[in-house]
């Protein structure tokens, strides 16, 4: 097949999962013998252009914006495969390449301007339930009235207007949480659940360590100030990453280093071997996320995961014994029996090694992909090719 990716990327000054993720699926197709082109945008690139934050504005409103057609055009691709638009491209080629379209869906950007549904320390739904005037209100996108506008645009209607959702043939979302949000307001919509995979790496030899670790952005939607607040002080917790919460995680470091220790962030190679070092990987998250990448990378060395009621894709992670599930509302015990639990577990490591394989492997990935890709490239010859 010739499949066409199309994907704004995030600035590296804000590392995003979603780069890496498209990274390693175009890898990926190409290995399983599909014809790859990918059509991107780069913020790092386009925001050092003159009137970058007024032209961003109208592509996140999908009012105008550059466009990838001409690309397209000239690939004449079997199937587009869209990631994340925003800010830097446009939605209009969309009414005409739709038709071959499949858009994964990595968070809630069609229907809400943080793209989480989550505001203030608690999840949030008013303008999935309500209007989405309610996200200039909150400020809810950088905490801008003014920002938040052209996405409370975007999202008008709980997403309806968004070309994404209305446009694409098909959908990809990451979790069940997400599939049962989409579905309550798509109800017709071709929607697939596909989780992403983590991209084989060489194997790393894990050196035998009591310490647990956290890995990600150092942000309040990700519980680090929860995780420093209730993490037991008879543990020590491994903290990797950077963000607006950095100082507190090295505050805390300092205060208490045989309880965390703050590496900052680090290589690729040097975060895998770290991961497998560590007795687990703990995502605290206090919104309802998808499939985090680091939790994925975690199964794939054998580390368990140990993941919070609040993360959408906790049920996943876990299944087949690969981890627990805790409270963020249960108090410190939980949290403390959780980890005692994963300690005395001999096969845990094994049974996380069986979920990678079986759920969250290239291989997996590639076949379900493929077959929503078939479904498209079908429904296309049948109703007459959209993109001639």
């Amino acid at each position: 097949m010739r499949i066409a990716i199309v994907h704004s990327f995030y600035s590296s000054d804000q590392p995003s999962g979603e780069n890496t993720v498209v990274e390693s699926q175009s890898a990926a197709l190409r290995r399983a013998g599909h014809e790859v082109r990918l059509v991107a945008r780069h913020t790092d690139v386009e925001s050092k252009k003159p009137l970058y934050k007024a032209r961003a504005l109208l592509s996140a409103a999908n009012i105008a914006g550059p466009e990838p057609e001409a690309a397209l055009d000239e690939f004449q691709p079997d199937v587009v495969h869209t990631h994340n638009l925003f800010p830097n491209w446009g939605t209009r080629w969309l009414d005409k390449w739709g038709g071959k379209t499949v858009s994964t869906l990595h968070n809630y950007r069609t229907i809400c301007a943080s793209g989480i549904l989550w505001r203030d320390g608690h999840e949030c739904t008013e303008c999935v339930t309500g209007s989405s005037i309610r996200a200039i209100h909150h400020r809810c996108y950088r905490d801008s009235t003014i920002a938040s506008v052209p996405l409370a645009w975007a999202t008008r209607s709980h997403g309806s207007e968004a070309p994404t959702l209305s446009k694409s043939r098909s959908l990809i979302v990451l979790n069940a949480k997400a599939l049962e949000t989409y579905r309550a307001l798509l109800p017709t919509a071709d929607l697939n659940l596909i989780p992403n995979f983590a991209e084989p790496t060489p194997a790393v030899t894990p050196t035998e360590s009591d310490e647990w670790i956290y890995v990600g952005r150092l942000v309040p939607e990700k519980g680090l100030s929860w995780l420093l607040e209730h993490w037991p002080r008879d543990r020590r917790l491994v903290i990797v990453g950077a963000g607006e919460l950095e100082r507190d995680v090295a505050q805390a470091a300092d205060r208490e280093p045989r309880r965390f220790r703050f590496r900052g962030r680090l290589t690729p190679e040097e975060t895998r071997q770290a991961i497998a070092n560590a007795k687990g990987l703990l995502l605290p998250s206090l919104w309802a996320e998808g499939i985090p990448t680091v939790a994925l990378e975690a199964l794939q060395c054998g580390t368990p995961v140990l993941v919070s009621d609040r993360c959408a894709s906790a049920r996943e992670l876990t299944a087949g014994g690969a981890g627990l599930i805790f409270s963020l509302d249960a108090g410190p015990d939980n949290l403390s029996n959780a980890i005692s639990a994963i300690d005395a577990d001999q096969g845990i490591r094994a049974r996380a090694s069986l979920a990678y394989r079986d759920r969250y492997s290239e291989a997996a990935w590639v076949s379900r992909v493929e077959n929503v890709y078939t479904r498209i490239m079908s429904q296309t010859l049948a109703a007459g090719d959209p993109s001639q």
